[in-house]
């Protein structure tokens, strides 16, 4: 089997042990002892072997879950490991598209499907923040699609050529994939401190286990998604593949560091930032569009 056709199977049995470096990073910029790397991994299977104490008898509050985790699966499954994607076709950037709507889709539906207001507020919050920010991803990548002609992520990622939208395009990339992983100051739909963690408040055992392991998949193929378009113009071949690993660690280290010092914005203010975002994507799509 090829690295990137096993890539989506060892990807998801990886990132509880991202998950584990962000905290024990986090815990020694805040100069405490923290965790061990594999305890993400522990507190997941130790809620796979606990039943979900259902809040409801809601066949969506179940499905929420598998819908989220299987939509994370599915982005992996279009992201290019080394120069190709397990399931790369002609047009796959819009079934990534796709996939990455479904999966905020899949936790407003099982939040809203228990009277709860800590659920309601946290999927307030994710349709919110949805509304700005998945406009945003459709127009970077409208950007790169007009740069370079191409509907795959890969054929995008190794037709990149530097221009004033292309590195406009980038910046907004790389703000885009810090919201859309989570990270402090944009976890604000889960916001523990205050929401008791939003949309997965009223899940427990298997189902929050899963719905947790869901959110670090998403987190990894969206960084890896950066790494690749930062890595694949320059670099080909099982090389490509290195640089990409190395690119992905370098981003996630320092999005790590960079949340461990910042608080939660309210969401007024990641509502601010990112419609001056979209509007300055906007603009970079049409300064691509005229041929910069």
């Amino acid at each position: 089997m090829n690295v990137h056709d096993a890539a989506p199977i060892i990807v998801p049995l990886l990132v509880p042990f991202l998950d584990g470096v962000a905290r024990k990073v986090r815990a020694v910029i805040q100069k405490r002892v923290g965790p061990s790397i594999a305890q993400s991994w522990y507190d997941l299977l130790s809620f796979l072997r606990v039943e979900c104490n259902s809040p409801v008898d809601s066949l969506a509050f179940r499905l929420a879950p598998y819908i989220a985790f299987a939509s994370a699966i599915g982005m992996l499954l279009f992201l290019p490991f080394g120069e190709k994607a397990p399931l790369g076709f002609k047009g796959d950037i819009i079934a990534f598209i796709y996939v990455f709507t479904m999966f905020s889709a899949a936790v407003v539906m099982g939040a809203l499907s228990v009277p709860s207001s800590y659920t309601s507020a946290g999927a307030s919050r994710e349709v919110t923040i949805s509304i700005v920010f998945k406009p945003l991803f459709a127009v970077v990548i409208g950007i790169f699609a007009i740069k370079t002609g191409a509907l795959t992520i890969e054929g995008m990622a190794s037709a990149l050529k530097p221009s004033i939208s292309v590195l406009g395009a980038y910046l907004l990339l790389v703000y885009l994939t810090y919201v859309e992983a989570g990270f402090v100051p944009y976890d604000i739909a889960e916001a523990e401190t205050e929401l008791l963690g939003g949309p997965l408040a009223e899940y427990s055992g298997r189902l929050f286990a899963i719905m947790l392991w869901a959110f670090q998949i998403k987190r990894f193929a969206m960084i890896w998604l950066l790494a690749s378009m930062l890595v694949l113009p320059f670099v080909g071949g099982i090389t490509a593949l290195l640089f990409q690993c190395a690119a992905f660690a370098l981003i996630f280290l320092g999005m790590v560091v960079y949340e461990a010092m910042n608080a939660r914005y309210r969401i007024d203010h990641a509502v601010r930032n990112g419609a001056i975002a979209l509007t300055l994507g906007v603009f970079i799509l049409v300064i691509a569009w005229t041929g910069w």
